[in-house]
């Protein structure tokens, strides 16, 4: 019987503390630099996802190390539901490309939501002489071991680059930046022939005839660039590659402040004008639990742990 009374205080008490959360401001840890596809989405949806919550809802960004370090604050944090992180892909890139992460990346951290993705595209300067992604990609081969991309490595454009690259049987050397968008303003200044990158970053350039974007990797065109082949359409089929953002909390987050905050950013991705905030970006919402999120981020470990030790992508210390 004192088990039991024992069990239902405990179950009362912790009913009365979800009941109660949130009662302060929440730290959104964005583990990327401002004005990243991984800002542009946490600030398209986290204004909506507060009201939701009744409690402001403060974005740091603490960028660096592919994601590594903001990641890691938060996998040291108080796992009391007010320090929270947005993940992006790098989150599954990690384990493979970094030889010592300072964390386990699915042992200590609780999944909450599967928030949206982005496809990639294959843009290049204005100038070149290629219209087409299939003349895109004679040039290349015709150079390969010559060339260098832009790239941030572990992002979604690095992913996409490599596993086109293997598919066209080209060598190319990739330039390191701190991010996608330094990489693609040195691709809209020339210094660089091209790149891969979600959608977010190169529109902008883009639509202003900045970068020439040749093909999406996605199933389907993107509304940003409609006007844009998918590669399949490019002559180039079965190749799909998208950035995607999640929000996870420490290990051991209570299962109430993971349902509470899972279904408050569901309604969130809902809101008229939050998917029209993330399809001006390019980002098409999701929105799938902690089982689906849970899923996703092991077989995206598997994925491009494949793709790049195929590319001979050597892990940092």
């Amino acid at each position: 019987m004192k088990r039991i009374a024992a069990a239902v205080l405990a179950l009362v008490a912790a009913q009365a503390w979800a009941q109660q959360y949130p009662n302060k401001p929440i730290r959104l840890i964005v583990p990327a630099a401002p004005g990243g596809g991984t800002d542009i989405t946490a600030r398209s949806f986290v204004p909506q996802l507060a009201d939701n919550l009744g409690q402001p809802i403060v974005i740091e960004n603490r960028g660096g190390a592919g994601g590594v370090i903001g990641s890691d604050h938060v996998a040291k944090s108080s796992p009391d539901g007010y320090t929270l992180l947005m993940v992006y892909i790098s989150h599954a890139t990690n384990p493979t490309l970094v030889r010592k992460l300072p964390y386990d990346t699915i042992a200590d951290f609780t999944p909450i939501t599967l928030l949206s993705h982005e496809p990639t595209v294959l843009v290049t300067h204005p100038s070149h002489a290629a219209k087409t992604l299939a003349e895109f990609t004679a040039w290349v081969k015709e150079r390969s071991g010559t060339l260098s991309y832009a790239t941030d490595p572990g992002s979604a454009g690095f992913l996409a680059a490599e596993l086109w690259l293997q598919r066209i049987g080209a060598k190319v050397q990739y330039i390191p930046y701190k991010g996608s968008g330094p990489a693609a303003a040195d691709v809209v200044a020339g210094h660089v022939p091209y790149m891969w990158s979600v959608i977010s970053i190169v529109t902008p350039y883009a639509k202003a005839g900045r970068l020439k974007p040749l093909a999406t990797a996605a199933e389907k065109r993107a509304p940003a660039l409609p006007d844009v082949p998918t590669a399949e359409e490019a002559g180039l089929p079965d190749f799909a590659v998208s950035g995607w953002y999640a929000l996870v909390a420490p290990a051991k987050t209570p299962k109430s402040v993971v349902d509470r905050v899972n279904a408050e950013a569901q309604k969130a991705l809902k809101n008229e004008q939050v998917t029209q905030r993330l399809a001006a970006s390019g980002s098409i919402p999701i929105g799938a639990g902690p089982d689906e999120l849970d899923k996703h981020i092991r077989a995206e470990i598997a994925r491009w742990n494949k793709v790049l030790t195929a590319a001979g992508v050597q892990p940092t210390n």
